[in-house]
């Protein structure tokens, strides 16, 4: 079984398409075998009933949630703690739009050999084209992971689109301290720090396009994400992630 689990914050308007492409590519290529995770992120706006009408007319479409905005990393380690069995895939809700939906086929796949596959930007193959303020901020991001947790040895570690066994990342969950954006460095390190086998695949990546919208706000979560590697660099040395 395929847990898809898509977050999402205030997006009623394109919810439902970016849903529906994620949804009948899956029931095309894995009938019977998925089920789409609608996580909401304590939206305000009318993203719930938007959400709760596609779980209506589509019996694999699952939503859960909270009141409260927690974050993408609460959102996917809430999904993660509320499944049984199998696999389990997340990405942003545009990966429709940024990417071909054939990388969830190539993902499925490696994590038959690792408990962790990073869907990666920034591989020899990936043919990306980013925002430009996106991509300055993404590379100041890289060059102070690899100063302070260079242990991760993962080209794109806050990619928005990774897999997981999803025994193992239940295990990483429960010694999982991070919410926002820093959990995706959180949770490699974790895996990292018990000899986890970490994959990156390749993938097109493309936010050059009139339909990108992203909840990232650049200064802010720049800010939040330095001030979680310096958390994960002092959980790791206390020995905390051990599982």
């Amino acid at each position: 079984m395929l847990h898809f689990v898509v977050p999402f914050y205030n997006n009623e308007s394109n919810l439902a398409e970016n849903v529906l492409a994620i949804h009948s590519f899956l029931g095309r290529e894995l009938p019977g075998d998925f089920e789409v995770i609608l996580c909401d992120d304590g939206s305000t706006d009318g993203s719930l009933a938007k959400a709760r009408d596609l779980e209506r007319a589509h019996p694999s479409i699952r939503v859960i949630g909270y009141e409260r905005n927690r974050g993408r990393g609460y959102a996917v380690r809430f999904a993660a703690l509320g499944s049984a069995g199998g696999h389990l895939i997340f990405s942003d809700l545009d990966l429709s739009q940024t990417t071909d939906l054939e990388h969830v086929l190539v993902m499925k796949a490696r994590l038959r050999d690792s408990q962790v596959v990073v869907g990666s930007r920034f591989l020899r193959e990936s043919e990306t084209k980013r925002i430009w303020r996106r991509d300055a901020v993404g590379r100041a991001h890289r060059f102070f992971v690899r100063v302070l947790l260079p242990e991760l040895k993962v080209k794109d570690p806050d990619a928005g689109f990774k897999g997981f066994d999803l025994a193992w990342l239940q295990k990483m969950c429960r010694v999982s301290r991070m919410d926002r954006w820093s959990w995706d460095m959180e949770v490699l390190a974790i895996a990292r720090a018990n000899g986890l086998s970490i994959a990156e695949i390749p993938i097109d990546w493309n936010e050059r396009h009139g339909a990108y919208a992203s909840s990232v706000k650049l200064v802010r979560d720049a800010g939040e994400e330095f001030t979680g590697m310096l958390r994960i660099r002092r959980n790791l040395r206390k020995g905390i992630y051990k599982l």
